[in-house]
């Protein structure tokens, strides 16, 4: 096995400090004895030739020295220099709202004040989280809830729903489901079939508990699950506020204030 000329250096300096440690308390101690006997003890180690010959390196290499440690004395700097460490990354600045309390206000002036704040948080997260994320889309989907809330006053239909009594097309096929299942939510979901695939969505039983639909905390996320279940997105951007007003509406009612409040829309968040 080799030893590194550093190694040996550094063993032999070591040894020699000993050596001559032990040579001198010999001495100095037989000085305060004997003169004379101090004269006589034989000096074993007298030219440092002959103190690294007597050094076993052999057995210093294997008594203790590690490979680790002659890797260290190699390299002294990468031993006693501490890693880099890289500084943790800034987190990411919340996204700005997709529309403001005030774009609300002024995209549907019959707005109450108080509702405003109330609102403002769930319209922005079912948009940021359906993809209503352009000024078109969401002027599109503002002005057919402005419409279908009477600008946000309800989440249910002012009529009793008697009207839908029967509707094959909204799966009203049992007694009472017209009343049951009228419009509900910021965008008036009506009748059986879409409560049962809202209530499927969501995980929410509306079909059992339908009063549900007209929560505030409801409101907007059935909202948008009915505006991404019909496409609207696309539509809004191809076809137009008229074909998506009549698929919300199934027809032209309101058509005028529908156009109106999108066009408003349109204007206040393109230049705010």
């Amino acid at each position: 096995m080799s030893v590194s000329y550093s190694r040996r250096l550094r063993a032999a300096v070591a040894a020699a400090a000993m050596i001559t440690t032990a040579t001198a308390a010999v001495v100095a101690g037989t000085s305060a004895a004997n003169a004379d006997t101090a004269s006589s003890v034989p000096a074993r180690f007298e030219q440092p030739r002959e103190q690294l010959k007597a050094l076993d390196f052999e057995a210093l290499s294997t008594a203790g020295w590690s490979g680790a440690d002659n890797a260290a004395t190699a390299d002294p700097a990468a031993s006693t220099e501490p890693a880099e460490v890289a500084p943790e990354p800034a987190p990411a600045p919340p996204p700005p709202p997709a529309v403001t309390p005030d774009e609300l206000a002024r995209i549907v002036p019959g707005i109450q004040p108080e509702k405003i704040e109330q609102y403002i948080a769930p319209l922005n997260d079912a948009m940021v989280h359906n993809g209503i994320d352009t000024p078109v889309r969401q002027a599109a989907f503002i002005a057919q809830l402005a419409v279908e809330s009477d600008s946000f006053r309800t989440f249910e239909e002012y009529a009793s729903g008697r009207a839908y009594e029967g509707r094959a097309d909204l799966g009203n096929t049992q007694p009472g489901d017209g009343v049951r299942y009228k419009g509900r939510g910021a965008i008036q979901i009506t009748g059986r079939h879409n409560y049962e695939k809202l209530s499927e969505h969501t995980g929410v039983d509306f079909v059992a508990h339908p009063e549900l639909l007209s929560a505030p905390e409801n409101a907007f996320t059935t909202a948008a699950w009915y505006w991404t279940s019909r496409n609207l997105n696309q539509v809004a951007d191809t076809a137009g506020i008229v074909r998506v007003s009549e698929i919300v509406n199934g027809g032209h009612h309101a058509l005028s204030r529908r156009i109106a409040d999108f066009e408003r829309g349109l204007n206040v968040l393109i230049q705010p």
